[in-house]
């Protein structure tokens, strides 16, 4: 009897700690799995950042030294290419017609000054065929008349001619005079003069066509065809444009310069352009004109650059970002572009403290200078700060335990 109570006794016993053993399991277990599930905060650097020697050598970190040196300031702007005015040509025959079957320059064909490039079968209005027709009749009429004065020209040219032998026998035999002789031969030249001139003039008259309906359409500059309007077959007014062709040999970008800048520009002054196109080269030219008329609502004037384009990069319409030196140079604080990173509209970058530890500072940026920046505020000269993998530097601050895993530069 008493060794089943003993046995009722632990079995409840028993009971019971499994039941605490559940409770505790249930209590504790989602305050753990929403622990779990909850992302790290963002550590809190207070802009130190620690980087091992290792994480530098996988990223291939980089710095450089903040320099110091004489710059004059920039002035910047943002323009546009243009074809230099005597380096464009709109073609547009002054008479009206039907361009012939023929090969008409495609876009992008090169064509050369003079070049024939189509030919007009010409559709003349009313009043126009009536000139034509006038025209026809005089040439015809001149031809005639010519055609009688070289037979009266060369019948006296032959009297002349006869004259002449005679004086100069009769001049042999001692019967005419020196002087007569003289005054024969004369008149013979003047004779076969006259008679030489009423030819050519015959002569000019007869090749000379007749008023033609064609007209022939020549390229007035060499360069590139850009556009082409009319193709052969079609009808083109007097006036109307067939093509275009532009001369990318030098260019001008025209550009906005503010009203307060306009009095650091001096002329022939130097300019140095970019293009979304070409990133990494910048491309030289010449300041040739600063426009009379400030813009009521910019506040600025359109400066004109001259630009050398041998290689045909630089097309028409291009946007190119321009930066002029213009101004006594002072001395800055240059740095690499690339060590300058964004952190949520603040410029910041990362300096050395030792090894293995860099400091966040915020900084004021100021003019560029091809691949340098200038710093105004934040970093002083001397100071070493990060270039390449300053981007994983930034993630290190915010995530230090993913730091390692994102490499986005080489």
């Amino acid at each position: 009897m008493n060794s089943r109570n003993d046995n009722s006794r632990w079995t409840v016993i028993a009971v019971a700690l499994v039941a605490v053993a559940v409770t505790a399991f249930l209590v504790f277990r989602k305050p753990q799995e929403q622990l779990a599930d909850t992302p790290p905060p963002a550590a809190n650097s207070n802009g130190i950042v620690p980087f091992r020697m290792e994480q530098q050598w996988l990223i291939h970190l980089k710095m450089a030294v903040a320099e110091e040196a004489q710059m004059a300031p920039q002035i910047r702007s943002v323009g546009r290419v243009v074809a230099k005015p005597s380096n464009r040509a709109v073609v547009a025959p002054p008479v009206g017609g039907i361009i012939q079957t023929g090969t008409m320059p495609r876009i992008g064909q090169p064509v050369t000054r003079g070049q024939a490039i189509a030919s007009l079968l010409q559709t003349p209005t009313a009043a126009e065929a009536a000139q034509i027709r006038i025209e026809n009749t005089r040439i015809e009429a001149e031809r005639r008349r010519l055609q009688q004065a070289e037979v009266e020209a060369k019948a006296r040219a032959d009297e002349a001619a006869h004259d002449a032998e005679r004086a100069e026998r009769l001049y042999e035999k001692k019967a005419y005079s020196q002087k007569a002789l003289e005054v024969d031969e004369l008149n013979r030249k003047t004779a076969d003069a006259q008679l030489a001139a009423v030819r050519e003039q015959l002569a000019a008259i007869q090749s000379a066509p007749a008023a033609s309906t064609t007209y022939e359409v020549h390229a007035p500059i060499a360069g590139t065809v850009v556009s082409v309007s009319k193709s052969a077959g079609e009808q083109v007014a007097p006036g109307e444009a067939i093509l275009e062709i532009i001369a990318l040999d030098t260019v001008w970008v025209e550009a906005p310069i503010f009203e307060k800048d306009l009095g650091r520009l001096t002329k022939n002054i130097d300019a140095v352009f970019t293009t979304a196109a070409f990133p990494e080269k910048e491309i030289r030219g010449r300041l040739i004109n600063v426009g009379s008329v400030v813009d009521e609502q910019t506040r600025a004037a359109v400066a004109t650059f001259e630009v050398n384009n041998p290689s045909r990069e630089l097309r028409i319409g291009m946007q190119a970002n321009l930066r002029v030196s213009a101004g006594n140079s002072q001395q800055v604080l240059l740095v690499p572009r690339e060590a300058i990173v964004d952190n949520e509209g603040q410029k910041i970058v990362y300096v050395m403290q030792s090894g293995e530890t860099f400091e966040r500072r915020n900084v004021t940026i100021g003019d560029e200078y091809g691949s340098q920046i200038t710093i105004l505020s934040g970093v002083k000269p001397g100071e070493r700060v990060v270039t390449q993998g300053a981007y994983q530097l930034k993630l290190q601050e915010l995530k230090p335990a993913n730091a390692g895993a994102h490499t986005h530069e080489v």
